[in-house]
């Protein structure tokens, strides 16, 4: 049985990544476990099982969620495990690790917190790495500000275990600089790049349903859209004449309008419009009709815009991944973008 540890330096999407790999390696007929050892809270929470309900239910694991997230820490619990309690805290990660590893081919192990960012829950990966005998893979993330000697700097703690990085979020402009210039600095200090993945908004994008609770509005129409997601969000504020060409600046969108602007909403349903979301009252008639003619859900929110607006970019902000059409867009990004064959050799597989 193998051991993968998947961590992160400057992003997100530890437990996406976990579970596109996953169903690659199910795919090439391995069986395949699941853990969170650690699971960092924020203040005042008690537990938080996260995406450990989703990943069952993809990976069909017996296991309860309890196993897949068996430790939840406050940072500042987590330290002092690390630098008072190692032994036993050490203990604790290898037992749960074993309890769901049983009849496995590989056992996925997500890392707490990034290695950037969070020294101490960096200083528990790099343990959990050591415990396990982990082979490990670092996500990292594209920015404009990215710089390759502060990532070797990290990754030199892993020594041996670093079997290679996946970097994400990378701009469609940027991807032949990455290929033609980051990549061979990364081979000339020894890491493979396994991946480049380019940016999506697919992922970041949350499902009209999760629109409607965190701004407490109610679908009226085409509820079986519910789950498709949304990408981008646009105001109905403009003049009629330029409506369509105004909504056609950016696809997969909700689109947020006063009821009476039948003018702007009806000019949104001509492009590509995920929902539309409308303040105080149901819109007219007509605007009702082509959204069903449409099938698009329209949601109806008893709050002013700028309120509806800034629940939708929290909702944004809080994005979680499970989401069946996130799956296939990651599914689809690692196809083309993972070296998945030099990832299954660096574990032993053939």
């Amino acid at each position: 049985m193998v051991t993968l540890q998947v961590i992160s330096f400057q992003t997100k999407g530890k437990s996406l990544l976990c579970t596109g790999l996953g169903k690659k390696f199910v795919g090439s007929g391995k069986k395949v476990g699941y853990i969170k050892p650690v699971n960092i809270l924020d203040d005042g929470e008690k537990e938080n099982y996260g995406e450990a309900d989703y990943i069952r239910e993809v990976f069909e694991l017996d296991q309860s969620k309890e196993q897949l997230y068996p430790l939840h820490l406050q940072p500042q619990d987590l330290w002092r495990n690390l630098t008072e309690d190692e032994d036993n805290f050490s203990n604790k990660v290898i037992k749960s690790c074993h309890n769901v590893a049983e009849g496995k081919d590989i056992l996925l192990v997500e890392g707490c917190g990034d290695l950037r960012d969070d020294k101490v829950s960096a200083l528990a990966c790099y343990l959990m790495a050591e415990k396990l005998d982990a082979r490990v893979i670092v996500l990292a993330g594209f920015s404009p500000d990215f710089k390759t000697g502060e990532v070797f700097q990290i990754l030199e703690k892993l020594k041996q275990r670093l079997i290679g990085v996946i970097v994400n979020q990378v701009p469609e402009s940027k991807i032949k600089l990455l290929q033609n210039e980051i990549i061979e600095s990364f081979k000339g200090q020894g890491i493979p790049v396994l991946g480049i993945l380019p940016e999506s908004r697919a992922l970041a994008g949350v499902s009209v349903e999760e629109i409607a609770q965190a701004v407490g509005g109610e679908i009226i129409s085409s509820k079986n859209k519910a789950g498709e997601l949304v990408e981008n969000v646009m105001l109905g504020a403009m003049t009629p004449d330029s409506g369509r060409d105004y909504f056609n600046r950016k696809k997969n969108k909700a689109v947020i309008a006063r009821s009476e602007r039948a003018d702007m909403l009806l000019a949104a349903l001509e492009t590509s419009t995920k929902c539309l979301v409308v303040s105080k009252e149901k819109p007219s008639t007509s605007v009702l009709v082509k959204a069903e003619d449409k099938n698009v859900p329209v949601l109806v929110v008893n709050k002013e815009i700028p309120d509806i607006l800034a629940g939708i970019e929290q909702a944004l902000v809080q994005a979680r991944f499970q989401n069946t059409q996130k799956l296939k867009t990651l599914a689809g990004l690692l196809d083309s973008g993972l070296d998945f064959k030099a990832l299954s050799a660096s574990l032993g597989f053939k």
